[in-house]
């Protein structure tokens, strides 16, 4: 792998912990920032962070930017109805041991009540994540908000719009469905060399057997779209750049 500072900037049910895991084993683990959230980052020092070269985790560029120049950038996108699902019943199970306001809130919830509810702790992890992200978007910079996103708040097309030119910004996006596609050009970027089989983890245990029957439930389907539109937008310019470079 080069010297140059990267970051894998994780998004929540993206498969990204499955291609962590698939990158880190390639890497020297001197290398490695073992810090992977937002707080913990924006609270080491700059000369703890300039230990490392390489950062991975639910960690956005702007934690890094000004001590990284230039800092390279990769992240994974997934479908975003089916991901919101999936972070629903992630986070659901582990409302079970985790005792913030966030995972208080989300514990008394039906899935169509966290995907209509107005509370800024929950509308932060149900709006476009992953187009805020791209877009320039933060994790929670405290323990207790590690999950939400704060920023951009704009109209969805121009969301949309934003994110997608974002999207010459980062190295790489890969797609949670495109898995082995986006590990091999993931390996190609870090000079990692021929890629492993690819490894699905920590596939929440509680979820439904399939997505498609909580999808076609008009509930379900009327409360998703207008918490996805920038979302799916920006996910399907990232499928066609992916294929296009196959």
């Amino acid at each position: 792998m080069t010297a140059q500072p990267t970051l894998f900037m994780r998004i929540h049910k993206t498969a990204s912990e499955s291609l962590a895991q698939q990158v880190c084993d390639r890497l020297p683990a001197d290398i490695v920032c073992p810090a992977e959230f937002e707080w913990q980052v924006r609270n080491l020092a700059i000369e703890d962070l300039r230990q490392f070269s390489y950062f991975q985790g639910h960690i956005t560029p702007s934690s890094l930017s000004a001590v990284f120049s230039p800092l390279r950038v990769f992240t994974m996108l997934r479908a975003p109805r089916e991901r919101l699902l999936s972070c629903f019943f992630y986070w659901k199970e582990g409302s079970k041991y985790a005792k913030t306001r966030f995972f208080n809130t989300i514990s008394t919830l039906s899935l169509a009540e966290f995907l209509r509810s107005e509370d800024p702790i929950i509308r932060r992890v149900t709006w476009n994540v992953q187009a805020r992200l791209l877009a320039g978007g933060q994790f929670g910079g405290e323990d207790a908000l590690r999950q939400n996103v704060f920023g951009p708040w704009l109209p969805d097309s121009d969301l949309a719009a934003e994110a997608t030119r974002a999207l010459d910004r980062f190295a790489v996006v890969g797609i949670a469905e495109s898995y082995e596609a986006s590990l091999r050009k993931v390996y190609a970027l870090l000079e990692l060399g021929e890629p492993p089989p690819p490894e699905r983890i920590n596939v929440t245990s509680t979820k439904p057997p399939s997505y498609h029957e909580l999808l076609a439930t008009p509930e379900i389907a009327d409360a998703l779209f207008p918490l996805t539109r920038a979302d799916e937008i920006v996910y399907e310019a990232a499928c066609r750049r992916l294929n296009a470079g196959e």
